[in-house]
């Protein structure tokens, strides 16, 4: 698994470059609203790619994670579906449904059914290598998306962002790598609760509390500001497991409210002195690259925590048998 968190920049150009010609023979009018279907570790770029245009994109970027579309997916919308295997059952369901809605749509995975539908269907299809897990293909499935936002005019910097965090990814690899190490080792026994100061990076919480879950098998939770002031922070008044740890992502103060970093210090000093806190800064000039500075240090962690637990990170065996019952 770290060799693959490694090659998330070549992931990154290579899903870039994969989408070019695809991308382009799309319509350039905007739709009515964005809608990214997919689970798991293929979905989460359609949080990723919410996010980063949360404050700037004049259309709704949705992601849908069910069986079912919701209401306000029309045939004035457009939906990216993405499944890394081409094979997820609430995907596949969504493609039926969007196929029915004559919804425009672009699909983006390995191959599997949504390829086979896809051609069958006469939609494109950007085509990503497959063998890996898809929470080890983010970058192959997030470029693409950036590559359409680019095309649209929701973002007109992604081609050059993209590079910089590129670059940053490679510079700074291995001095993360020991960050997150040392991390580890203080969170080798926890239950991480993860806090993000800024709701545009809610999606690096959530990506790394799902790492934690995949990668080294532990239970963690997630929540972001300003919204965790009005419930969460309640929650450690009735008295703290002994084992809970805090880890604050912190994507700096050009990218946080300045109400949000006022409350975070009045919270620091609510919370029981007990709890040990540790911050992850955001690297990086772009949001793009503070995205993937976090990121990639989550996804380095949940490695180091499986290897200090005695864990292999690869296997999902509930996850496999979940799938292998539902038949």
């Amino acid at each position: 698994m770290l060799d693959l968190i490694k090659i998330i920049p070549d992931q990154l150009e290579y899903g870039w470059k994969a989408a070019g010609e695809i991308v382009d023979r799309i319509s350039s009018t905007l739709p009515s609203l964005l809608a990214v279907c997919g689970m798991g570790g293929s979905g989460i770029s359609g949080d990723l790619v919410k996010g980063l245009l949360l404050h700037t994109s004049p259309i709704p970027i949705e992601v849908v994670k069910d069986y079912t579309l919701p209401g306000w997916v029309d045939d004035k919308a457009f939906a990216v579906v993405i499944s890394y295997s081409g094979n997820t059952e609430e995907t596949l369901s969504l493609w039926n449904e969007l196929e029915e809605g004559g919804v425009p749509r672009l699909a983006i995975t390995s191959g599997g059914k949504l390829a086979e539908k896809a051609e069958s269907a006469g939609v494109s299809v950007v085509s990503v290598p497959a063998g890996n897990p898809p929470r080890a293909s983010v970058g192959y499935l997030l470029a693409p998306l950036l590559r359409l936002a680019t095309h649209w005019g929701l973002y007109p910097d992604a081609e050059q962002d993209l590079s910089a965090t590129v670059s940053l990814i490679r510079s700074r690899i291995f001095g993360w790598e020991e960050e997150a190490y040392r991390l580890a080792q203080s969170l080798k026994g926890s239950l991480p609760i993860v806090h993000t100061l800024d709701v545009r990076f809610a999606s690096l919480g959530y990506r790394l509390v799902c790492q934690l879950n995949e990668n080294s098998k532990m239970l963690a939770h997630a929540h972001v500001y300003p919204e965790m002031n009005h419930n969460e922070i309640m929650g450690f008044q009735g008295g703290v497991d002994p084992n809970v740890a805090l880890i604050v992502l912190d994507p700096g103060d050009d990218f946080i409210h300045p109400r949000n970093r006022k409350r975070a210090g009045i919270v620091a000093g609510i919370l029981p002195s007990s709890i040990p806190c540790f911050t992850i800064k955001a690297e990086g000039e772009s949001m793009l690259e503070r995205f993937f500075s976090l990121l990639i240090r989550g996804d380095l962690l949940s490695v180091f925590l499986a290897d200090l637990r005695g864990i292999d990170s690869l296997p999902v065996s509930s996850i496999e048998r979940l799938k292998k019952e539902l038949g």
